[in-house]
Protein backbone atom coordinates (compact mmCIF):
# COMPACT_ATOMS: atom_id res chain seq x y z
CA UNK A 1 0.00 0.00 0.00
CA UNK A 2 2.88 2.35 0.73
CA UNK A 3 4.33 1.48 -2.67
CA UNK A 4 1.09 2.76 -4.18
CA UNK A 5 1.56 6.08 -2.42
CA UNK A 6 -0.90 5.52 0.42
CA UNK A 7 -0.19 6.71 3.94
CA UNK A 8 -0.64 3.60 6.07
CA UNK A 9 0.79 2.13 9.24
CA UNK A 10 0.71 -1.47 10.38
CA UNK A 11 0.40 -2.76 13.93
CA UNK A 12 1.43 -6.28 14.91
CA UNK A 13 -0.81 -8.15 17.30
CA UNK A 14 -4.07 -10.01 17.85
CA UNK A 15 -6.98 -7.59 17.63
CA UNK A 16 -9.07 -9.55 20.11
CA UNK A 17 -7.13 -8.02 23.00
CA UNK A 18 -7.49 -4.60 24.60
CA UNK A 19 -3.72 -4.15 24.34
CA UNK A 20 -3.87 -4.50 20.56
CA UNK A 21 -6.79 -2.06 20.33
CA UNK A 22 -4.81 0.46 22.34
CA UNK A 23 -1.78 -0.13 20.12
CA UNK A 24 -3.78 0.49 16.96
CA UNK A 25 -5.25 3.69 18.37
CA UNK A 26 -1.84 4.91 19.57
CA UNK A 27 -0.28 4.18 16.18
CA UNK A 28 -3.04 6.10 14.39
CA UNK A 29 -2.60 9.15 16.62
CA UNK A 30 1.17 9.06 16.24
CA UNK A 31 1.10 8.63 12.47
CA UNK A 32 -1.84 10.84 11.54
CA UNK A 33 -2.36 13.17 14.47
CA UNK A 34 -5.72 11.84 15.60
CA UNK A 35 -8.60 9.44 15.02
CA UNK A 36 -11.71 10.48 13.10
CA UNK A 37 -12.99 7.30 11.46
CA UNK A 38 -13.13 3.60 12.36
CA UNK A 39 -14.10 0.60 10.26
CA UNK A 40 -14.35 -2.61 12.29
CA UNK A 41 -13.83 -5.51 9.89
CA UNK A 42 -12.70 -8.25 12.26
CA UNK A 43 -15.02 -11.25 12.41
CA UNK A 44 -15.69 -14.67 11.01
CA UNK A 45 -17.29 -18.07 11.42
CA UNK A 46 -14.54 -20.31 12.82
CA UNK A 47 -17.00 -23.09 13.71
CA UNK A 48 -19.49 -23.93 10.95
CA UNK A 49 -21.62 -26.19 13.13
CA UNK A 50 -25.32 -26.72 13.82
CA UNK A 51 -26.89 -26.00 17.21
CA UNK A 52 -26.60 -29.65 18.28
CA UNK A 53 -22.93 -29.91 17.38
CA UNK A 54 -21.41 -26.60 18.49
CA UNK A 55 -19.90 -26.52 21.99
CA UNK A 56 -20.39 -23.80 24.57
CA UNK A 57 -16.82 -22.58 24.17
CA UNK A 58 -17.09 -22.56 20.37
CA UNK A 59 -20.28 -20.51 20.52
CA UNK A 60 -18.88 -18.03 23.01
CA UNK A 61 -15.60 -17.72 21.08
CA UNK A 62 -17.57 -16.90 17.93
CA UNK A 63 -19.60 -14.23 19.73
CA UNK A 64 -16.43 -12.76 21.19
CA UNK A 65 -14.66 -12.67 17.82
CA UNK A 66 -17.52 -10.78 16.19
CA UNK A 67 -18.17 -8.29 18.98
CA UNK A 68 -15.30 -7.64 21.36
CA UNK A 69 -12.62 -6.34 18.91
CA UNK A 70 -15.07 -3.72 17.61
CA UNK A 71 -16.06 -2.60 21.08
CA UNK A 72 -12.47 -2.52 22.31
CA UNK A 73 -11.28 -0.39 19.38
CA UNK A 74 -14.15 2.10 19.75
CA UNK A 75 -13.34 2.51 23.44
CA UNK A 76 -9.62 2.89 22.78
CA UNK A 77 -10.30 5.52 20.11
CA UNK A 78 -12.62 7.49 22.37
CA UNK A 79 -9.89 7.79 24.99
CA UNK A 80 -7.64 9.17 22.26
CA UNK A 81 -9.98 11.81 20.90
CA UNK A 82 -12.46 10.13 18.55
CA UNK A 83 -15.28 12.33 19.85
CA UNK A 84 -13.30 15.58 19.80
CA UNK A 85 -14.33 16.48 16.25
CA UNK A 86 -17.35 14.26 15.79
CA UNK A 87 -16.17 10.82 14.64
CA UNK A 88 -17.81 8.07 12.64
CA UNK A 89 -17.71 4.29 13.09
CA UNK A 90 -18.84 1.53 10.72
CA UNK A 91 -19.05 -2.07 11.90
CA UNK A 92 -19.04 -4.83 9.27
CA UNK A 93 -21.93 -7.13 10.09
CA UNK A 94 -23.77 -9.72 7.97
CA UNK A 95 -27.19 -10.71 6.72
CA UNK A 96 -26.86 -13.98 8.65
CA UNK A 97 -29.05 -12.94 11.61
CA UNK A 98 -32.08 -12.97 9.29
CA UNK A 99 -31.19 -16.34 7.76
CA UNK A 100 -31.66 -19.86 9.08
CA UNK A 101 -28.55 -21.58 7.78
CA UNK A 102 -28.00 -24.45 10.22
CA UNK A 103 -24.20 -24.40 10.21
CA UNK A 104 -24.16 -20.64 10.84
CA UNK A 105 -26.04 -20.68 14.15
CA UNK A 106 -23.05 -19.33 16.10
CA UNK A 107 -22.10 -16.78 13.45
CA UNK A 108 -25.67 -15.53 13.06
CA UNK A 109 -26.03 -15.13 16.82
CA UNK A 110 -22.76 -13.22 17.04
CA UNK A 111 -23.66 -10.83 14.24
CA UNK A 112 -27.07 -10.27 15.83
CA UNK A 113 -25.17 -9.28 18.96
CA UNK A 114 -23.00 -6.92 16.91
CA UNK A 115 -26.12 -5.32 15.40
CA UNK A 116 -27.61 -4.74 18.85
CA UNK A 117 -24.30 -3.37 20.06
CA UNK A 118 -24.12 -1.00 17.09
CA UNK A 119 -27.51 0.52 17.89
CA UNK A 120 -26.80 0.77 21.61
CA UNK A 121 -23.38 2.39 21.17
CA UNK A 122 -24.86 4.72 18.54
CA UNK A 123 -27.41 5.95 21.09
CA UNK A 124 -24.73 6.34 23.76
CA UNK A 125 -22.35 8.30 21.52
CA UNK A 126 -24.81 10.48 19.61
CA UNK A 127 -24.71 13.22 22.29
CA UNK A 128 -20.93 13.28 21.86
CA UNK A 129 -21.19 13.76 18.11
CA UNK A 130 -20.02 10.27 17.14
CA UNK A 131 -22.06 8.27 14.64
CA UNK A 132 -22.08 4.45 14.71
CA UNK A 133 -23.54 2.40 11.85
CA UNK A 134 -23.16 -1.05 10.31
CA UNK A 135 -22.96 -2.54 6.83
CA UNK A 136 -24.16 -6.08 6.17
CA UNK A 137 -22.64 -7.64 3.06
CA UNK A 138 -24.12 -10.71 1.45
CA UNK A 139 -22.09 -13.07 -0.73
CA UNK A 140 -19.18 -11.00 -2.06
CA UNK A 141 -16.70 -11.86 -4.81
CA UNK A 142 -13.50 -12.30 -2.78
CA UNK A 143 -10.71 -14.85 -2.52
CA UNK A 144 -12.52 -16.39 0.46
CA UNK A 145 -15.61 -17.16 -1.64
CA UNK A 146 -13.75 -18.17 -4.79
CA UNK A 147 -15.14 -21.71 -4.76
CA UNK A 148 -18.67 -20.33 -5.16
CA UNK A 149 -18.10 -18.04 -8.15
CA UNK A 150 -14.88 -19.03 -9.90
CA UNK A 151 -16.29 -21.70 -12.25
CA UNK A 152 -18.59 -19.30 -14.13
CA UNK A 153 -17.19 -15.94 -12.99
CA UNK A 154 -20.11 -15.43 -10.65
CA UNK A 155 -22.88 -15.66 -13.26
CA UNK A 156 -24.98 -18.23 -11.37
CA UNK A 157 -24.45 -16.58 -7.99
CA UNK A 158 -25.33 -13.18 -9.39
CA UNK A 159 -28.39 -14.32 -11.32
CA UNK A 160 -29.83 -15.77 -8.11
CA UNK A 161 -29.97 -12.27 -6.59
CA UNK A 162 -32.76 -9.74 -7.24
CA UNK A 163 -30.24 -7.25 -8.64
CA UNK A 164 -28.90 -9.89 -11.01
CA UNK A 165 -25.18 -9.62 -10.30
CA UNK A 166 -22.72 -10.74 -7.66
CA UNK A 167 -21.74 -8.17 -5.05
CA UNK A 168 -18.20 -6.81 -5.42
CA UNK A 169 -15.88 -5.61 -2.66
CA UNK A 170 -16.15 -2.08 -4.08
CA UNK A 171 -19.93 -2.18 -3.51
CA UNK A 172 -19.33 -2.78 0.19
CA UNK A 173 -16.58 -0.16 0.31
CA UNK A 174 -18.89 2.39 -1.31
CA UNK A 175 -21.52 1.95 1.39
CA UNK A 176 -18.90 2.16 4.13
CA UNK A 177 -17.38 5.30 2.62
CA UNK A 178 -20.78 6.97 2.45
CA UNK A 179 -21.58 6.19 6.09
CA UNK A 180 -18.20 7.55 7.17
CA UNK A 181 -18.63 10.74 5.19
CA UNK A 182 -20.31 14.04 6.02
CA UNK A 183 -23.00 13.15 3.47
CA UNK A 184 -24.29 10.76 6.17
CA UNK A 185 -23.99 13.27 9.00
CA UNK A 186 -27.62 12.69 10.08
CA UNK A 187 -27.42 8.90 9.95
CA UNK A 188 -26.59 6.83 13.00
CA UNK A 189 -27.64 3.46 14.37
CA UNK A 190 -28.57 1.97 10.99
CA UNK A 191 -27.56 -1.28 9.31
CA UNK A 192 -27.24 -1.10 5.52
CA UNK A 193 -27.61 -4.32 3.51
CA UNK A 194 -25.21 -4.59 0.58
CA UNK A 195 -26.29 -7.91 -0.86
CA UNK A 196 -27.93 -7.32 -4.22
CA UNK A 197 -31.35 -7.55 -2.58
CA UNK A 198 -30.86 -11.02 -1.11
CA UNK A 199 -32.32 -9.85 2.21
CA UNK A 200 -35.67 -9.50 0.43
CA UNK A 201 -35.89 -13.25 0.03
CA UNK A 202 -36.40 -14.06 3.73
CA UNK A 203 -34.99 -17.01 5.62
CA UNK A 204 -32.41 -19.36 4.16
CA UNK A 205 -29.58 -18.59 1.81
CA UNK A 206 -30.52 -18.28 -1.85
CA UNK A 207 -29.53 -21.50 -3.68
CA UNK A 208 -26.75 -21.11 -6.24
CA UNK A 209 -26.42 -23.22 -9.34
Amino acid sequence: MQAEGLRVVGVLGSVDTEEAAAGIADAAVEAFGGIDLIVNTIGGAPFALSFDAITESQLLDTVRLNTWPALALIRAALVRGLADGGGSVVNISSGSPRKTTSAMVGYAASKAALNAMTRTVAADLAPRGVRVNAVSPGLVRTSATRAVWEADDGIAAGSALPMGRLTEADDVAGAVTFLLSDDARQITGVNVDVDGGNHLRGAGWTPIG
